[in-house]
């Protein structure tokens, strides 16, 4: 008899996954991250991105399907692959959504649209849909783990977006744990969605629109992946380790295997996960933090600033180095040297600190033409595991989140997207926390 994959371990785990083997802080964990994105959606669900989807869904959709759109305007249900395609490009907009730093993805902006809309359709519960997102997390955080580094990013040339690559997978396990497949299922599950996995960097260097693409395309793939499998469509079994699979294809340098199914049921990923503050790239908040740091210490004023030397990771070098001057408040949010202007002159990178005013002010683009980025070899090494930073500013310090902050931060993030039924985000706030007991996930989107 062959050897049991990696892979079909991994399946088999999440097939059979319970509520009542998720730890209490894992389980809460998990409803931080899901009240983060719904003020994440809301706040990108006006964006010509999404609303190009939301146009899409509509006319190729169904209109008799359960799940809702995030665009609460058109007031349209559909299936949960049109409904997790408009919200997932939603989620991802504002770039405020979480980071899983060993699989360098933003799991929380396709797994919780995807999981969402599934329940729905399914009339399943809260507990059912809190297993299958720390599924979702585990299974799609695990696989960017074991495409690594090299996949992400190789020397000085960006590869693919693990949010898309890692997440269709992620997508796939979270729903077929929602259809309850068997680990048989799961596997092809599995594999379908890695035989579609894609997405690539080249929408940094004109300010298109494919990092909404990418998040919404794996919600809507990974969904395909699991209904299919449950109707009888085979995908290939290993499709990670496998002779021609996505460790072969898509990594030039080292896999991590290990990262697989080691230590199944005992580490959570999502317990991995971070928070963003700042409503730019990820790989900017190192810097973010240490230059207000920085500045409150030492009483430093973003006029007394004669220039800035950011030292950092090789992968921030090369992201941020794509986005040339930033000439879209989306695009504005890829150039280390604007985000550490706003930083500076406003003292916060929030999700309203960044306009199209802002674009135009001379100051601030004098500012970010002093602002110099630098490969530090030891910050380098501890990449992805440690997302580092220093700053040297001529004439480093983390955010911990508390339930009132993540409240805050989605009130902010809804009056952003227009939202203005105070009423109704504080409904929904109080029903993320009571999640665990909700009889159904109608209503948590308009």
């Amino acid at each position: 008899m062959p050897q049991e994959t990696r892979t079909e371990r991994l399946a088999t785990w999440a097939a059979n996954l319970r509520y009542g083997d998720i730890p209490d802080e894992v389980v809460q964990k998990t409803k931080d991250f899901f009240l983060d994105t719904l003020g994440c959606a809301i706040a990108g669900r006006h964006h010509p991105a999404v609303n190009a989807m939301a146009q899409f869904a509509v006319q190729m959709g169904p209109s008799n399907g359960k799940s809702e759109l995030i665009d609460g305007a058109l007031k349209f249900t559909t299936s949960p692959a049109f409904a997790s395609l408009v919200n997932g490009a939603a989620s991802h907009v504002v770039e405020q959504d979480d980071l899983h730093n060993r699989s360098i993805m933003h799991p929380a902006t396709v797994i919780f649209p995807a999981a969402l809309a599934v329940a729905q359709d399914l009339d399943s519960n809260g507990e059912e849909f809190i297993t299958a997102c720390v599924v979702g997390y585990e299974v799609g955080c695990r696989v960017g783990e074991f495409l690594g580094k090299s996949h992400y990013e190789l020397t000085l040339k960006q590869r693919f977006h693990s949010t898309a690559t890692g997440g269709v997978i992620g997508v796939a396990a979270a729903t077929a744990h929602l259809l309850k497949l068997s680990a048989e299922q799961t596997l092809s599950a599995i594999g379908t969605a890695g035989t579609q996995a894609a997405g690539l960097w080249q929408f940094l260097m004109d300010a298109t629109h494919s990092k909404q693409v990418h998040t919404g395309k794996a919600c809507f793939d990974g969904i395909f992946a699991a209904y299919s499998a449950r109707d009888g469509l085979l995908g290939p079994a290993d499709i990670l380790e496998g002779p021609k699979a996505m460790g072969v294809a898509l990594v030039p340098g080292d896999t991590h295997p290990e990262a697989i199914d080691e230590n199944l049921g005992r580490d959570f990923e999502v317990s991995r996960s971070s928070f963003k503050w700042h409503a730019s790239c990820r790989h900017t908040h190192p810097s973010v933090d240490a230059l207000l740091s920085l500045m409150k210490k030492k009483s430093v004023m973003f006029d007394d600033i004669e220039s800035i030397t950011t030292r950092t990771y090789q992968a921030a070098v090369n992201v941020l180095g794509l986005s040339g001057r930033g000439e879209t408040v989306h695009q504005s949010k890829f150039s280390m040297g604007f985000v550490l202007a706003i930083a500076a002159k406003k003292g916060h990178a929030m999700i309203t600190d960044f306009t199209e005013d802002d674009l135009n002010d001379g100051s601030l683009r004098d500012f970010q033409n002093r602002v110099t980025m630098e490969l530090d070899s030891d910050i380098d090494r501890a990449f992805p595991e440690k997302w580092k930073g220093t700053v040297i500013v001529t004439c480093k310090s983390g955010q911990k989140f508390s339930e009132e902050e993540i409240e805050r931060k989605t009130r902010t993030l809804a009056t952003y997207g227009g939202f203005t039924d105070t009423s109704k985000v504080d409904l929904i706030i109080k029903r993320a926390w009571n999640l665990e007991h909700e009889k159904n996930l109608q209503g948590f989107v308009f």
